[in-house]
């Protein structure tokens, strides 16, 4: 059974550390809580120090979530929240998260409401952080709706993270096959065919594309890196215009497989994302004018917003999402279902689960074939490279004889 290691804070508010054995983390983290102790922070035990993650060595990507959690854990406690930002405060190393944290902690101590102190850090919170926690103030809820944000914020990084390690190996391949061929055009192909411009004989044509490529690579190299920069810096800017993100993202849903990858990540974050909302007491259309911007597609997210005046102007959501081309009927079904039933925040996380299937299913035989593609394409250029080695070599056997 996997032992986890635990700092957590006990009835009395004293710190306490250990280590707790137990099935899954969600199981430690139960057996805390019937042993009187509320857990700041929890991970499975690898012989290792530290004892508990610590905020210095956490990104961006973990360092919300894990703060969000401990402040969920505190509140939930009965730990006022500026005590709460304290003790959170005082096990950060990341100077930069401590200053938020410290500075979130002096405005609540002058009067500030949590969510309204969140507002004034943009860079470090998104505005679906600050409307949860603002709706869990409004609604005496705030613990609540600190766990619920945080359930979400872990979702999404284990998702970044699986799909960050799918992507490792292909990417590899794809990096070493194309260093294996530079070299092979910079080094090893003029070495050999060197000799075949003093035959006084016309090389094929396979060769004498081959020699070009290789003097093109060998001689100037540097021009390629000088056009590849100013490509990316050109396609940079263009990308951060409005009229280029929407190029893009509609080109993106256009694409074979890459297209329908990328349609159904947006319809996750916006079940997600709008099931976290809708469960903090958040108005509907409210709640879609936060998702709007985060589902990561310019196209849905028009969309999304032309559905949330809809909804202003009176109409039910899953009748102002069926007007979309870009919304599946399923889950404007499935949306309407949960109107009916009044348990839509439920109904979204549900699907949100199933995209979420769906995504890794069609990943992984993504990813499956993406290796195979790379080894063969690897394998024809190798094979031109000797193909057009060869052809001389047969010429000059041929006079020889």
């Amino acid at each position: 059974m996997p032992t986890y290691k635990y700092t957590a804070i006990t009835r009395e508010g004293a710190e306490q550390k250990g280590n707790v054995e137990a099935e899954s983390l969600s199981a430690a983290r139960r057996k805390l809580h019937a042993d009187g102790a509320y857990p700041l922070s929890i991970s499975e035990s690898t012989g290792k120090n530290p004892l508990f993650p610590s905020f210095s060595l956490l990104g961006r990507q973990e360092f919300l979530p894990l703060l969000t959690r401990q402040l969920a854990t505190l509140v939930g406690a009965g730990v006022p929240v500026v005590s709460a930002l304290h003790s959170v405060s005082s096990q950060m190393e990341d100077q930069e998260g401590r200053r938020v944290v410290v500075a979130l902690q002096e405005a609540v101590s002058g009067g500030t409401p949590l969510g309204r102190a969140i507002e004034s850090h943009p860079d470090m919170f998104p505005e679906l952080y600050a409307s949860m926690v603002r709706a869990g103030e409004e609604s005496g809820m705030l613990s609540l709706s600190l766990s619920r944000l945080a359930d979400h914020l872990e979702d999404q990084a284990r998702t970044k993270n699986r799909v960050r390690a799918a992507l490792t190996y292909p990417v590899l391949m794809a990096v070493v096959a194309t260093l294996v061929v530079v070299f092979l055009l910079t080094v090893v192909v003029p070495k050999i065919v060197g000799v075949f411009t003093h035959l006084g004989r016309a090389l094929p044509l396979p060769t004498r594309i081959l020699i070009a490529i290789s003097d093109v690579f060998a001689a100037g190299w540097w021009v390629i890196l000088i056009l590849l920069a100013t490509g990316i810096v050109l396609a940079r800017r263009h990308l951060a215009t409005a009229k280029g993100k929407r190029s893009r993202d509609s080109l993106l849903l256009r694409l074979p497989l890459l297209g329908r990858l990328a349609h159904l990540s947006a319809l996750s974050r916006l079940c997600r994302t709008l099931s976290t909302l809708l469960a903090g007491a958040i108005p509907v259309d409210r709640a879609l004018r936060i998702v709007a911007p985060v589902v990561g597609n310019v196209v849905i997210s028009e969309r999304i917003a032309a559905a949330a005046d809809r909804v202003v102007e009176g109409a039910r959501l899953s009748d102002a999402l069926r007007v979309h081309a870009e919304i599946p009927p399923t889950l404007i079904q499935m949306v309407a279902v949960g109107e009916e039933s009044g348990k839509l925040d439920f109904i979204l996380a549900k699907m949100a689960d199933a995209v979420d299937g769906e995504i890794e299913t069609r990943l992984s035989r993504l990813l499956s074939l993406l290796e195979p593609i790379i080894i063969l394409m690897m394998g024809l250029v190798v094979a031109g490279i000797v193909v057009s080695i060869l052809l001389p070599l047969l010429e000059i056997s041929q006079i020889v004889r």
